[in-house]
C-alpha cells in the first residue's frame, strides 16, 4: 500500500477523516483486499495496545513492578499517543480508588439493560449494569439484552432465543439469535463469528442472525468483510446489502444493491387533491435538456434549487428552468418513490437530472409545544417553517449541506439510506397558530429513491421497537383514507421485519392544512 493509502486508514481510525477522504477510503476498501486486511489489523493493534497500556498503568498505580513488554514491530506514533492517553486516564482512576476497589476485575463489556432473564454461563444471572467477561456464554430464552464493549465502544443489542459467547473485546461467537451492532471507528475489525461465516466490521452498523438453518447478515450502514473461517476474505458487503447462508455454508441469497429497492411504494394516486390537501409540484428537466454533469453523482437539481431556499421560497422565477408535472397532494414521505415521476405526470423527463417535489402551504400544528423532525432520504429532504429551513435529512453529498441547518445524526438507529444514520432536527417552538410549511423531497438522478419523515412532540411518549427506536408518528397533513392505511401498514411491516425500524400513524399528530397557497 502507498503512504497516502495508509494515511487514509490512520485518519479513519483517528476519527479525523473528511467526507471527501471517506469516499476515497470506501473505494479503496471496495477494490483492495490488502487495504481491508490492513485496516482490520490496525484496528486490532490499536485496541490491544490501549489495553496493554491500561494494564501497565493499573499495575504501576497499585505499586506493582511490571516488566516492560516488547513488540516485534514498531508501533506508529498515533497508536503510542492513544496508549499514553489511555494510561493517563486509567492511572488517574487508580489514584482516586482504594486498593480494594482497584483489585476488582473489570469485564470487557457492560450490560446497559436487559428485558427478560439471561445467564452468563450456568450459574451467573445477568442483571442491568453487570460486567461481562471474556469467555462468558450468554443465553436467553426470551427478551433482549443491550451491552457495550469497554475498549472498543461497540454497541450490541441481542434478541432471544440467544446463545452467544464473548470471545474477546473484538469478537463474539453467535450460535443462535439475532444481534445488531453499531461499531465506532475504534472498534473497526470487530468480528461476529457464526457456524457459516465470519462477519468482520469495517466501520458500520449491521445485523447478524444465526439459527440451526444457517445465518444471515444485513448491512445497515457502512461495509463489512465476509470471511471464511480460515481467514480468507470472501467478499465485501455494503450498506443495504443482505446475504443468507444455509447450514452448510452455501450462499443462498445475495442482494447486489440497496434493500431500498425492495421497499414498498405507495400505489395510491399522488395527484388526488382535496380541500384539505397540502399541494405540491414535481420538478425535473425536459428529456432534451443537456445536463452538465462531470460524474453521475453530481447534484445539479439540488444546486439549482438553493436560490429558491435562500429567497425563503418566495421567488418562483427559479422554477422556470424546470419541467413541471401535475399538481400533487402531500400523502406523507414514507417508503419507496421509484415510480413517482411516472405517477405524477413528469415523464418523459431527463432521469439523469433527477427530480424534486416542492410541497407548500399554511398548516396548523396539532397543539402548541416544541416539535422536532426525524427522517432521512435518498437523496433530498428539507423542511422549512415560515421560510426558515429547520430540518435537513438528505444524504451527505447533498448541496443542502451548504445551508448549515443544525442536525443530529443517530447511527445507532436503523437506517438503510443515510450513512450517518437516522437524522433529527433541533426543537422548534410553536404557539399553535398556523405556519407556512415548505418541504422539498427528491432524487439526484435515476429512479431508486426512498425516504421517511416523522415528527416528535416534546413530552409525548411513544412505543418503542425491540431495537429501542421510538415509533414516532409519520408526518401527515390529512388523515389517511382506508386504502392508504393499508399501504402504510404494509410498509411498517416491511420496516420492522427487514430493517428493525418503524413508525406510527396517529391522527393526533396531523398538521392540518389551514389553506393552500392561492398561486397553486
Amino acid at each position: 500500500m502507498t503512504k497516502g493509502e495508509l494515511n487514509l486508514l490512520h485518519r479513519y481510525l483517528d476519527g479525523a477523516i473528511t467526507p471527501e477522504e471517506l469516499e476515497s477510503l470506501e473505494d479503496l476498501l471496495r477494490t483492495n483486499a490488502e487495504a481491508r486486511a490492513t485496516l482490520r489489523s490496525l484496528a486490532t493493534v490499536d485496541a490491544k495496545w490501549q489495553q496493554l497500556a491500561a494494564d501497565e498503568a493499573v499495575a504501576i498505580s497499585s505499586n506493582r513492578v511490571a516488566a516492560p513488554r516488547r513488540s516485534g514491530r514498531a508501533i506508529p506514533m498515533w497508536l503510542t499517543l492513544s496508549a499514553i492517553a489511555a494510561s493517563l486516564i486509567v492511572g488517574a482512576l487508580g489514584w482516586f480508588h482504594s486498593p480494594e476497589e482497584r483489585a476488582v476485575e473489570r469485564g470487557i463489556a457492560r450490560v446497559i439493560r436487559i428485558d427478560g432473564e439471561g445467564q452468563a454461563g450456568k450459574d451467573r444471572v445477568v442483571v442491568d449494569a453487570a460486567d461481562l467477561f471474556a469467555g462468558d456464554e450468554l443465553t436467553m430464552q426470551q427478551g433482549l439484552i443491550e451491552l457495550a464493549f469497554r475498549e472498543t465502544g461497540v454497541h450490541v443489542i441481542a434478541t432471544a432465543p440467544l446463545r452467544m459467547k464473548l470471545d474477546s473485546d473484538q469478537r463474539v461467537s453467535l450460535h443462535e439469535g439475532q444481534v445488531k451492532l453499531v461499531v465506532p471507528p475504534q472498534g473497526v475489525g470487530f468480528v461476529v463469528d457464526t457456524a457459516q461465516r465470519k462477519f468482520v466490521d469495517l466501520g458500520t452498523s449491521f445485523v447478524v442472525t444465526a439459527s440451526p438453518k444457517g445465518s444471515e447478515v444485513l448491512v445497515l450502514d457502512g461495509q463489512i468483510s465476509v470471511d471464511e473461517h480460515d481467514g480468507t476474505s470472501e467478499d465485501l458487503m455494503h450498506e443495504g446489502e443482505f446475504a443468507r447462508f444455509d447450514r452448510n455454508g452455501k450462499l443462498k441469497k445475495r442482494t447486489p444493491s440497496r434493500l431500498s429497492r425492495a421497499l414498498p411504494e405507495l400505489s395510491i394516486t399522488a395527484t388526488k387533491l382535496g380541500d384539505g390537501s397540502l399541494r405540491g409540484v414535481v420538478l425535473g428537466y425536459d428529456s432534451s435538456t443537456a445536463i452538465a454533469k462531470e460524474n453521475l453523482r453530481d447534484d445539479v437539481i439540488g444546486q439549482e434549487l438553493l436560490p429558491l431556499i435562500h429567497s425563503e421560497f418566495r421567488n418562483r422565477a427559479y422554477l422556470e428552468a424546470f419541467k413541471q408535472g401535475e399538481p400533487v397532494s402531500f400523502r406523507g414521505i414514507a417508503g419507496a418513490f421509484h415510480e413517482f415521476p411516472d405517477r405524477t405526470g413528469l415523464t418523459p423527463y431527463s432521469r439523469e437530472g433527477g427530480w424534486m417535489t416542492w410541497y407548500h402551504g399554511q398548516v396548523l400544528p396539532p397543539r402548541p409545544g416544541r416539535y422536532r423532525f426525524w427522517g432521512y432520504a435518498d437523496n433530498h429532504l428539507l423542511v422549512a417553517i415560515d421560510g426558515k429551513p429547520v430540518f435537513e435529512g438528505s444524504r451527505r453529498d447533498s448541496p443542502f449541506k451548504e445551508l448549515g441547518i443544525p442536525r443530529t445524526d443517530n447511527p445507532s438507529l436503523p437506517c438503510l439510506i443515510a450513512p450517518a444514520g437516522f437524522a433529527c432536527s433541533e426543537w422548534v417552538e410553536l404557539s399553535g397558530d398556523s405556519v407556512r410549511l415548505d418541504l422539498l423531497f427528491g432524487e439526484v438522478g435515476g429512479n431508486i429513491t426512498s425516504g421517511l419523515l416523522l415528527i416528535e412532540r416534546e413530552g409525548d411518549t411513544y412505543e418503542e421497537t425491540f431495537w429501542g427506536q421510538p415509533k414516532w408518528p409519520l408526518f401527515l397533513t390529512e388523515a389517511p383514507e382506508e386504502d392508504e392505511v393499508t399501504e402504510f401498514e404494509r410498509l411498517i411491516s416491511h420496516l420492522e421485519e427487514k430493517t428493525m425500524g418503524s413508525f406510527l400513524i396517529s391522527e393526533d399528530a396531523i398538521w392540518k392544512v389551514h389553506h393552500a397557497d392561492e398561486n397553486d
